[in-house]
C-alpha cells in the first residue's frame, strides 16, 4: 500500500504506480531496491541519518548520474521499499506505522541502526512496546532472540535472552529448537547463559555473606544460616545461582510457604513476616541480579564443537557440524542498559 500525502503534487512524470511515499517540497528521490520511489525533502533526511546524509550529498555532487526518467536527483538504497516507507513514517510528521509481521519490524529496527538513526530507533521501540507485549513462553522468545541475533539487534537479544532464563537451560530442553534458531545461536545463547550463571553465583554468596544487604537480619527464624539469615531465605538465594529461571516472586512464596508450613516452625516469627520486610529484602535481591546481568558485557565464543563434544548424538551437534562457516570472533552479547522489573512477591 503505497502513502502518497493527498496536499503533495507531483512534478516530474514519473508513473504513480512507483510512487510509495511523498511528501510536499521534496527534492530528492529515495529509490528501493524493488524500484519503488519515495519523493522527499533531503532535510529530513539528512538530519536523521549522518549516513544517508553522505549518500544524497554524493547524488546532489554527480548531477550527471541523474536518472533521466526524473527530474530530481535520485539515491539507490539496498532496502525494499515497503521497509523504507515504514521508516520514513518515524522521519515524517506522519503517522508513525509498525509493520504488522515482527519479522520486518526486526527488519527496520537494523535498518534505522544501519543508518544511525538514533532517535528514530528510540521511537520505533516505543511504538513497539506500546503496540506489542513481550513473550512469556520459550519458543516465541527464542524466535525474538533468533530474530534479534539476524539483523544484529543486541537490546532485543537480551531482552529475549532474559525471557528465556526463566526456563531450565538443559539440552534436552533445547535440543529440539533447531527449526526455531540456529545451533550457532543457541550455543551463543548457551554460553551467554552460562557466563550469567557464574556471576550470578559470585554476586550472591556476597550478598548473602552481607546479610541479604541487612534486609532480614532482624528476623528471628528458628533456622539461621551461617550469614543471620534465615536458612530457607538463604538456600533460595543458592538455588537462583544454579538456576536463574527460579528468579520469581512465585519461587519465593513457595519457599516461604514450605518452611512456615513445617511443623517444627511453629514459634518460628517468619510465620508473621510483614510485607515490608519482603519487599526490602525482594527489591535488595532484584538490585543484586540486575547487577549482575549488567556486568556481561561480552560473551567469546571460541568454538561451536568444543561444548558439543559431550552432545555429539544430537540434532544440536549434527547441525553445527553443518554450520562449520560460523565466524566466533562475530558473536557478541551485549547488556540493556534497562533491565526489567520484578513484581513484589504477595504474601
Amino acid at each position: 500500500m503505497s502513502t502518497v500525502l493527498p496536499e503533495a503534487t507531483s512534478t516530474t512524470d514519473e508513473p504513480c504506480a512507483n510512487i510509495l511515499f511523498e511528501y510536499p517540497g521534496a527534492d530528492i528521490i529515495i529509490r528501493s531496491q524493488d524500484s519503488y520511489h519515495l519523493r522527499v525533502p533531503k532535510l529530513f533526511i539528512i538530519n536523521n541519518s549522518p549516513v544517508l546524509d553522505d549518500l544524497v550529498q554524493r547524488a546532489l555532487d554527480s548531477p550527471g548520474d541523474a536518472n533521466a526518467e526524473t527530474s530530481l536527483p535520485m539515491v539507490q538504497l539496498p532496502e525494499s521499499g515497503e521497509i523504507l516507507r515504514h521508516l520514513f513514517t518515524f522521519i515524517f510528521p506522519v503517522i508513525p506505522v509498525i509493520p504488522s509481521i515482527h519479522d520486518q519490524t526486526m527488519e527496520l529496527l537494523s535498518v534505522a541502526q544501519k543508518y544511525q538513526m538514533k532517535a528514530v530507533q528510540i521511537h520505533i521501540r516505543g511504538s513497539i512496546a506500546r503496540q506489542n507485549t513481550l513473550p512469556t513462553r520459550l519458543e516465541p522468545a527464542l524466535r525474538n532472540y533468533s530474530l534479534a541475533e539476524k539483523y544484529g539487534l543486541r537490546p532485543e537479544a537480551l531482552q529475549a535472552a532474559r525471557t528465556i532464563f526463566n526456563y531450565p537451560m538443559t539440552i534436552e530442553n533445547f535440543d529440539d529448537k533447531l527449526d526455531i534458531m540456529s545451533a550457532p545461536s543457541l550455543y551463543e545463547l548457551w554460553k551467554y547463559h552460562e557466563r550469567v550463571r557464574a556471576i550470578l553465583a559470585s554476586d550472591l554468596s556476597q550478598f548473602r555473606e552481607s546479610g541479604a544487604r541487612g534486609t532480614i537480619t532482624a528476623l528471628r527464624c528458628t533456622e539461621l544460616s551461617s550469614s543471620q539469615i534465615p536458612n530457607w531465605v538463604d538456600q533460595y538465594i543458592v538455588s537462583i545461582a544454579n538456576a536463574p529461571n527460579l528468579f520469581d516472586p512465585l519461587e519465593l512464596n513457595i519457599a516461604m510457604t514450605r518452611h512456615i508450613n513445617d511443623g517444627r516452625n511453629g514459634r518460628c516469627e517468619c510465620t508473621s513476616i510483614s510485607s515490608q520486610t519482603i519487599h526490602e529484602f525482594w527489591g535488595a535481591l532484584v538490585s543484586a541480579v540486575h547487577g549482575s546481568f549488567e556486568k556481561v558485557s561480552v560473551v567469546d565464543i571460541q568454538s561451536c564443537l568444543g561444548y558439543l563434544s559431550f552432545h555429539r548424538q544430537s540434532r544440536l551437534y549434527l547441525s553445527c557440524e553443518n554450520e562449520r562457516t560460523l565466524n566466533p570472533e562475530s558473536i557478541q552479547l551485549r547488556p540493556h542498559s534497562n533491565p526489567p522489573i520484578y513484581p513484589t512477591p504477595v504474601l
